[in-house]
């Protein structure tokens, strides 16, 4: 059931050197929009998990837990994010080419319809609410920009920490926008380690 691969394979080295446009190089090369100030990112910590990220709590800097990810507890094949009060807000399920549906976002589709991966591996697209957004590796840390724009502005970043639990920094203007739910949910999709496409 469970297909078992690096996240950061399908990203080697001999891709990340490849241009996107309207992405800003993932090397560091300008122009691109600096990255937010400390005081404009919201971070998010993924810890304690059982065994992995498909089982944990999704923590604030205040260790309030915002989210619990939990995988065949109840419904086995699924992993759920819930919120606090205990409400199911997102759901992946996992079959050869896993679902993913987050509720008030989008309807049930394959995780490789909402996250494609480029055809030179340089990236994932994901598309909310007819927006288009890239998720890059930059360095040792996954960023998402808005697609299209000459100098895309970082809107959030996924890092693994030395205690090897899974941090997401995310810009304020980005959860204002709606995106933490998406963000977490893509957060568990490129670190979890299964095949997702």
């Amino acid at each position: 059931m469970y297909s078992h691969i690096n996240p950061y394979a399908t990203w080697s080295n001999s891709h990340v050197r490849r241009a996107v446009p309207g992405v800003p190089s993932v090397h560091g090369a300008l122009p691109f929009a600096a990255d937010p100030s400390a005081s404009n990112l919201v971070i998010f910590y993924f810890t304690a998990f059982k065994p992995s990220i498909l089982n944990c709590t999704v923590i604030g800097q205040n260790t309030y837990p915002y989210f619990k990810i939990t995988t065949d507890v109840s419904m086995p094949g699924y992993t759920a994010v819930k919120n606090p009060d205990g409400k199911t807000i997102a759901l992946i399920e996992w079959k050869n080419r896993p679902l993913a549906e987050i509720r008030n976002v989008f309807s049930k589709q394959r995780v490789s319809d909402w996250l494609p991966l480029s055809k030179d591996a340089s990236h994932r697209t994901m598309k909310i609410n007819g927006q288009q957004y890239i998720w890059a590796p930059q360095n040792s840390t996954i960023c998402l920009y808005p697609a299209g724009s000459q100098t895309p502005e970082l809107l959030a970043r996924i890092s693994r920490r030395e205690d090897d639990s899974v941090s997401l920094e995310i810009t304020s203007t980005a959860v204002t926008t709606g995106l933490l739910e998406t963000c977490v949910v893509a957060t568990i999709l490129l670190q979890c380690g299964h095949k997702i496409d």
